[in-house]
């Protein structure tokens, strides 16, 4: 009678320890996928790191936000002064949607991706951004960015902000 109280008291601990094992990997499993998941405009601009922005135009493509807004000083354009002008931009890149495995690389290359928008800007003055076209500026960003990335490619790059600071 003790020793079949005691082989189900066993069974009941042990089913309990099945059970929360199970309910703890679901979890996880369900945390690590909301993790890696790329942000649609929605939860950025619900989060705060975007702006209210028109809906997609296609959807084939998505957005990646996560490089923030950059503080560049631009060439100097005046000698007598020694500093450059500052530029504050938002840049955004369009990819394939759901392309989990690429957008990893694009969150993991986040600062290289930075520097490639640094060093554009930065090595140029205001008159040669201001006179030179939009679609060279975002055609020679795209092909910089793209030469950094292996496991696809950005098919535009879009601001949200770019504005000169004097």
């Amino acid at each position: 009678m003790k020793g079949e109280l005691l082989n189900k008291v066993l069974v009941a601990i042990i089913i309990l320890l099945v059970l929360v094992i199970a309910s703890g990997t679901v979890a996880a499993k369900i945390q690590q996928r909301n993790r890696q998941s790329p942000q649609n405009h929605r939860a950025l601009i619900a989060t705060g790191k975007a702006v209210n922005l028109a809906e997609p135009a296609s959807t084939t493509e998505t957005s990646y936000f996560a490089l923030g807004t950059l503080r560049i000083t631009t060439l100097n354009d005046d000698e007598d002064n020694m500093l450059g002008i500052g530029l504050v931009l938002s840049p955004w890149l369009a990819y394939p949607a759901g392309d989990t495995i690429f957008y990893e690389e694009l969150d993991r290359k986040k600062n290289v991706l930075k520097a490639v928008f640094q060093h554009y800007f930065s090595e140029r003055t205001k008159e040669q951004i201001l006179s030179a076209t939009e679609e060279k500026i975002i055609t020679d960003l795209t092909a910089e960015v793209n030469q950094r990335l292996s496991l696809g490619r950005v098919s535009d790059v879009y601001f949200t902000d770019y504005l000169f600071l004097e």
